[in-house]
């Protein structure tokens, strides 16, 4: 069985259109995610194809092969869904929403991507259909021509998009950037593939104006903003560019404006000196290593280079597919103690016990092994928090830019149903 997005399903028999399919996990706990998927309703329909029933897949009339892409071109994508439809799939949301996982069954024609981004999709019927391409937000929209037999598609049609064109079939999550001091996100995206203009900055304009519409103030503070997103990026940064006790992350106006963003569905990524904005909002998940009451407690004076241990196996057998086996996670600023289980609330009101998933830790030089790359679900939203600079301090591409957009794909499926470790 596999998973798929809610909010599609809608409501007085809206048709399903757009969703994620992740691997179906059995786990009672929430290792990241939320316990449990909702029931699939039946009679909607994907594209002509009925979903939420029973039954084993029709047979196939011919297979579409080739291999997903990140947007740069040469990146593969595991885990991206695949699905044929006889029509369009409806709008994803243009700003934060609630995308909860419900059941799809075997007769819809669908596949995941492997860890090399190869897939080979069945077909049912042949004709003229919709190829639909999807990871989270990242969704690209072609018509091929279906026919009987084996049938490869041109990279083109399977390559996720790096900027918005709905008119031709190409959605990316909206993304803002709260721009800090040091961690230039914005490059690592820019490598990754997304245009120039696909995602907002927010950063303090000089001279000084309270009033530009990009100052972080108006993002932190005013959750109508903050709404419009998908993705808030919250990369390393201070008051001063000095020191680690960065001001905004003080601020109780831009605590409830994060935990209502996360709460309705929204995605956050934050990483090392910037930990305050995680402690203050969601301090039961993590601990860090020199942790006190003072803000900047836990930023270390110097950073440290860390020889990666990759927890997840399927972000392993990912980049193992790149061939990449062993790496170092190099701009190390702050060190995570450790995670908590924490009791909370599914997205339907139900009980369950919230563990932040670990993806990666790092051999830190005199604490042993410890988390790096962590999320956990709240609400409808996930937190994502790394204690290392995404573009690490050298250039070219770095393994740990390559984590972050998998991490990123992987954090930004429907929530209620776990993801898998």
């Amino acid at each position: 069985m596999r998973w798929q997005s809610a909010w599609v399903v809608g409501l007085g028999g809206l048709a399903l259109g757009f969703a994620w399919l992740g691997a179906c996990s059995a786990k009672s706990s929430a290792g990241d995610a939320g316990s449990g998927g909702s029931g699939a309703t039946g009679g909607f329909g994907l594209g002509g194809w009925n979903v939420g029933g029973s039954g084993a897949a029709p047979a196939a009339v011919g297979h579409i092969v080739g291999t997903v892409y990140a947007p740069e071109g040469t990146i593969p994508i595991s885990g991206a869904l695949l699905y044929l439809s006889s029509t369009p799939p409806p709008a994803i949301p243009d700003g934060v929403y609630c995308d909860q996982c419900v059941a799809i069954d075997s007769t819809t024609p669908n596949v995941l991507s492997a860890p090399d981004g190869t897939f080979n999709l069945p077909a049912y019927v042949t004709g003229p259909q919709y190829l639909v391409v999807q990871k989270g937000q990242f969704r690209r929209v072609r018509q091929v021509d279906v026919v009987a037999g084996n049938q490869a598609v041109a990279p083109a049609l399977t390559t996720m998009p790096g900027a918005m064109d709905k008119a031709n079939g190409d959605d990316i999550p909206k993304m803002a950037i709260v721009v800090g001091a040091w961690d230039d996100i914005g490059a690592s995206l820019g490598k990754l593939g997304l245009e120039p203009g696909s995602f907002d900055l927010f950063q303090y304009p000089w001279p000084p104006d309270a009033n530009h519409p990009f100052n972080p103030d108006k993002i932190l503070h005013d959750p109508a903003v903050m709404n419009r997103y998908h993705i808030v990026f919250m990369p390393c940064d201070s008051s001063d560019g000095t020191t680690c006790a960065y001001s905004m992350a003080q601020d109780g106006a831009t605590h409830s404006t994060l935990a209502q963003f996360v709460g309705q569905g929204g995605k956050i990524y934050v990483t090392d000196y910037s930990y305050d904005f995680i402690r203050e909002v969601w301090p039961e998940y993590l601990d860090w290593v020199n942790q006190t009451a003072d803000f900047g407690s836990a930023c270390l004076p110097g950073s440290y280079t860390a020889p990666a241990v990759v927890n997840d196996a399927d972000m392993s057998a990912w980049l193992a597919a790149q061939g990449i086996t062993s790496f170092a996670l190099e701009a190390n600023w702050t060190m995570i103690d450790q995670v908590h289980d924490v009791p909370d609330t599914d997205p339907d009101g139900n009980p369950i016990t919230v563990t932040p998933k670990v993806w990666v830790s790092g051999q830190t030089p005199s604490n042993g092994v410890r988390p790096t790359t962590v999320s956990f679900e709240r609400g409808c939203g996930r937190v994502l928090y790394s204690t290392y600079h995404t573009e690490g301090s050298g250039g070219g591409f770095l393994p740990q830019e390559k984590a972050l957009l998998y991490v990123l794909l992987e954090v930004a499926v429907c929530v209620g149903q776990p993801i898998p470790n």
